[in-house]
This record gives C-alpha cells, sequence and structure tokens, in this order.
C-alpha cells in the first residue's frame, strides 16, 4: 500500500499527520526566539594581565612576548593579535572556526598556566576568557539624578543590577560610565625628602599595616571564639595616621608625606544622556534567547518595581531597544508571509479556475511552513532575517508537488475514471516518482549550503536547513494530505461560468503566443543557440565586475 493510498483510506490518519506537523509548529513558533541575525559563535579567547604601574614597554616584554610565546602551540591558531598599553596586556587568540571554542579555552588556560612562573612577581594572575561575540547589549537604561556619581554607582551596582540580572534570560548587566570609589593617596616629594621618606618605604607600610589576617580561635573549656586580625584602616582620618616609618624616634605618617582624598577610579569613561551625567546598565541575554520577550521583562520590571522604589531625585530611562528593530523586520517579513500566501493563492486559482481546488493546494502552505517551523525551533534557531526569509522562499515552492498532484487527479477524474477516491490513488501514484524527484532536486540545491564552511556558512546555515526540511514537508503534505483532500472535496464540473470562459480564452491566446514563439524558435536553432551562448558569457563578465561585500553595505 503506497502512501498517497493509504491517506486516501485512512483519511482521519491523513488529518492527523498533518495536525500532528501544525501543533508541533505552533507550539515552536510561541517558545523559538526573535532576533535580527542568527546566532554565531566566533572562536576567540582573550588572555589579560594586569601589572599595576608598569609601561606599555614593559608589559611587552615581560607579560605578552611570554603569554604569546606560550599559546602559539596551541594548534588550529589563524591569527594573534595582542595589545601593550599602560599597565594591561591583552593577547587575543583567533582559531578556525572549525575549532570548538571550550577545547580552545582548555588548551589555552593550560599553556598560561606553563608560565605563570615567567611572569613578573606584582602581575595579576592572567583572565583567560571566550570573547562573546554576540554577547551585545539588547537594551540601555540610563540612571540619573541629583546625587554624586560616587552614589548612583553605588545604587545601580548593589541595587538595580541586582534586581535586572534575576529576569529570565538576562546573562548579564554591564555598567557604563561606572567610576568605583577609589582613595587616593598623592605624595608629596618635598614633604617626604624633608622625612627621608621614599616610595617604597610607603609601599612597605601599606603591605605591613594595612592587612587583615586569619586570627583563628581562641578556645576554652566551654567555647570556642573565632579571633577577627582586622588591621586594615576603614575611614580617610584613620589611614592619615598610619605610620610609614620612625626618624629620630619620632613616628612618620601617611599623613605626613601625603595629600589623601576619598574620590573616584581614574576618568577612563563616560557615560551621558541627554547632555547629562548617567549610568549606563545595558542588558546582555543569553545565547538563542528570545530578545523581544527579555525586553519586554525589562521593561515591565523597570516600570512596575525599580522606577516606583528610587530615591527620590533619581530617574530612570530606557535610552536604545534592540527589541524595536526586531519587531519592525519580523512584522514586515510576517505581512510579506501573509501577502506571499494571498497572491500564491491568487495565482494558483487563476490557471487553476477552481476555489476547490485553490484551497486544496493553499493547504499546503501553512502545513509546510508550519513544519519548517518546528524544524527552526527543535534546531535551535531564532526567527531572525535569514531564517524568515528560507519562509518566504517557501511560499512558492511548497505549492508545485500539490499542483501536480492536484493537475493529475484531476485529469484523472475528466477523462479516465470519474470515482474519487480511485482516481485519487491512481493519479497520485503516477507522479509519485516525478514529485520526489523534482523535491529532491531542490534538496541538492539547498541542502549543500548548509555545509559551507566560513562565516559565510554559519549565517547560511540555519536558511538552508528551513528550505531543505519545508521543500521534505510539502513532498509529505503533497502525497497524503493533497490526495486526501482531492478524493472527498475535489469536483469536476461539466459547465462553467462567464469567468472560467473568460480565463479559457485568455490561456488559449497564450498557448497560441507560445506555439508562434516556438516554431520561430525551431525554424532559427542557430541564432537561438548563439543567443543563448552569449547570455551565459555575458554572465562572467558581469559576475566579476560587480561589487563583493558581506555584509553589505547599506
Amino acid at each position: 500500500m503506497t502512501l498517497p493510498e493509504l491517506s486516501v483510506k485512512r483519511h482521519v490518519l491523513a488529518w492527523m499527520m498533518s495536525a500532528v506537523l501544525v501543533l508541533v509548529g505552533i507550539i515552536g513558533y510561541q517558545r523559538v526566539g526573535l532576533d535580527r541575525y542568527p546566532f554565531i559563535e566566533f572562536p576567540v579567547i582573550s588572555i589579560t594581565t594586569t601589572l599595576k604601574g608598569a609601561n606599555p614597554d614593559i608589559v611587552d616584554s615581560s607579560i605578552t612576548n611570554v603569554i604569546e610565546s606560550a599559546v602559539n602551540s596551541v594548534p588550529g591558531i589563524e591569527h594573534v593579535q595582542s595589545t601593550s598599553s599602560p599597565g594591561v596586556s591583552t593577547v587575543n587568540i583567533t582559531f578556525a572556526l572549525e575549532k570548538k571554542v571550550d577545547v580552545a579555552f582548555n588548551e589555552v588556560q593550560s599553556k598560561v598556566n606553563q608560565v605563570l612562573r615567567r611572569l613578573p612577581k606584582d602581575v595579576d594572575p592572567p583572565v583567560v576568557a571566550k570573547v562573546e561575540t554576540n554577547a551585545q547589549p539588547i537594551m540601555w537604561l540610563a540612571l540619573q539624578g541629583d546625587r554624586t556619581q560616587q552614589q548612583l554607582n553605588q545604587y545601580a551596582l548593589n541595587v538595580l543590577k541586582k534586581r535586572l540580572e534575576t529576569i529570565d534570560g538576562v546573562g548579564e548587566v554591564r555598567l557604563g560610565g561606572r567610576r568605583d570609589r577609589t582613595i587616593r593617596v598623592d605624595l608629596q616629594p618635598d614633604r617626604m625628602a624633608a622625612h627621608k621618606i621614599t616610595a617604597q618605604d610607603i609601599s612597605e607600610a601599606f603591605a605591613r599595616e594595612h592587612v587583615q589576617l586569619a586570627g583563628g580561635f581562641v578556645v576554652g573549656s566551654t567555647t570556642e571564639s573565632l579571633v577577627k586580625l582586622d588591621l586594615e584602616f576603614h575611614q580617610v582620618e584613620q589611614l592619615r595616621e598610619l605610620i610609614v616609618a620612625w626618624r629620630d624616634k619620632a613616628p612618620v605618617r601617611l599623613g605626613d608625606v601625603a595629600q589623601i582624598d576619598d574620590g573616584l577610579a581614574d576618568k577612563r569613561q563616560l557615560a551621558r544622556f541627554n547632555g547629562q551625567t548617567t549610568i549606563g546598565l545595558g542588558m546582555v541575554k543569553i545565547a538563542n534567547a528570545n530578545t523581544v520577550a527579555i525586553t519586554e521583562r525589562i521593561q515591565e520590571r523597570v516600570d512596575k518595581e525599580l522606577r516606583p522604589a528610587l530615591p527620590p531625585g533619581m530617574t530612570l530611562s530606557v535610552v536604545s531597544n534592540d527589541a524595536v528593530f526586531i519587531i519592525e523586520i519580523v512584522d514586515s517579513l510576517k505581512e510579506h508571509l501573509i501577502e506571499g500566501t494571498l497572491l500564491a493563492a491568487l495565482v494558483v486559482w487563476v490557471f487553476l479556475r477552481s476555489v476547490r481546488s485553490t484551497l486544496i493546494i493553499s493547504l499546503a502552505i501553512p502545513v509546510s511552513l508550519m513544519g519548517a517551523i518546528a524544524v527552526i525551533y527543535f534546531a535551535g534557531f531564532t526567527l531572525n532575517s535569514l531564517t524568515m526569509l528560507g519562509l518566504l522562499l517557501l511560499i512558492g515552492v511548497v505549492v508545485d508537488d500539490a499542483i501536480v498532484v492536484l493537475e493529475n487527479i484531476f485529469r484523472h477524474r475528466e477523462t479516465l475514471d470519474p470515482d474519487p477516491v480511485s482516481a485519487a490513488i491512481n493519479g497520485s501514484n503516477e507522479v509519485v516518482f516525478a514529485v520526489m524527484a523534482a523535491t529532491l532536486s531542490l534538496v541538492c540545491i539547498f541542502a549543500p549550503v548548509a555545509f559551507i564552511s566560513g562565516i559565510i556558512g554559519q549565517f547560511f546555515r540555519s536558511f538552508a536547513l528551513v528550505v531543505t526540511f519545508g521543500v521534505l514537508v510539502s513532498l509529505f503534505v503533497s502525497l497524503t494530505l493533497t490526495p486526501m483532500l482531492c478524493s472527498r472535496y475535489l469536483k469536476v464540473e461539466k459547465q462553467h461560468g462567464p469567468i472560467y470562459r473568460a480565463f479559457d480564452r485568455f490561456f488559449a491566446c497564450l498557448d497560441a503566443l507560445y506555439v508562434r514563439l516556438l516554431e520561430g524558435a525551431l525554424t532559427h536553432r542557430l541564432w537561438v543557440v548563439l543567443a543563448t551562448v552569449g547570455v551565459v558569457a555575458s554572465s562572467g563578465f558581469f559576475f566579476a565586475n560587480t561589487g563583493k561585500a558581506f555584509p553589505s553595505s547599506r
């Protein structure tokens, strides 16, 4: 028993198979993420090492060169880029796209650990991290008010950041324009010279006097107490009393040789909104999450919880929101999907001149699209510009198989077999291999795109898989749902109305025009061949002289 025969004789089964595809597609559509572009993971590892106070030459020779020499032996490296700036060494390692980023991370970490002893004594431990190319903030908030920047910093860090990080889908909250509280000790060279104090004396005094130690326990017969040895200075006034050295049996205190201020960190970054200094909060989503849904949750949290709880004089504003652009793009593509479906149905109706036939064929469009959306969800893709482009392409492709099957069944009903059931079975069985050949030829065109390497391959992989599986679903629908619907709802009428006859005369004129063109082509075969060769040859010239860029400069 063939698949069309099974579907015709078991019509409930045919309905349920298509209904399952639609149901899974609807569930997947409700859960799939929305984004502007596909998720792309570049295998890039960064190594950041800090040596406070060192100039770029020292950083380059004692840190950057050592780390570069160590990691050069890691397999799969495309290129290494390093930067030596005052106090900071940054080494970025880019691997081939085929390299697993987790494997690369472990290999780089191992190489860095092997050279830790060769680094300067006062260097901070190197930080090895994956570079998240898609980890850009999708939404920025601005905290402003009639407070000092330090107060804004503290409120953003201790209150807003913690509340926003608990939102489902938010992976990180970045602070822009942040300047942490910093106790500045500005040394006075003239005073230091008068007291015979050097910078090394002050550094050793901090290491000796400004510390916290583990004190252990004091154990009694029935009690045990934890000893806290806190020798740190928690107030600026106390810090001024730190003894740096003894001269002539008199203590030289820090306040005698330095100016101590309770201030902010160096002004390395600045955030302004509407001309005023602000603290920015950037929301970074987790991979493949729904950008639109996350921004809606953030907006809801801000409106209902964060803004009402702000201290008097503070304001929290939305500066940018990527979801606005994504919604516009997706809504536009949705409109094109609906318009394309209606236009495809209209074209089918014009040529078939039958409302029932048009509805039977048009049912293949939503079923195939829902099957493709199910593939998007289970493959971990998002609804983005590329996957939506694949769905748009499917509209004009998925009806082809159904049209071939229906037309052959209609021919059987009209000229060979008036019985609906046998005509549906025999007409479908006749074109099974033709429909399969047409579908598999499309699969052979689009499926290899999923195996393209490089950045372009990562962009178009989701597009290729969506089109490939959508075409396969359309083949399944044309061999199950379409024959079943034809056997139960397709009618062959002997008498037709004026609209049918008008279209029939129009198509007769088209047939006559085609016959004349075909006769002319057969009469002048050489000219047709030369024209074809000329067109094909000219395409090489146009291809070579056409601008090429990725992504588009527009």
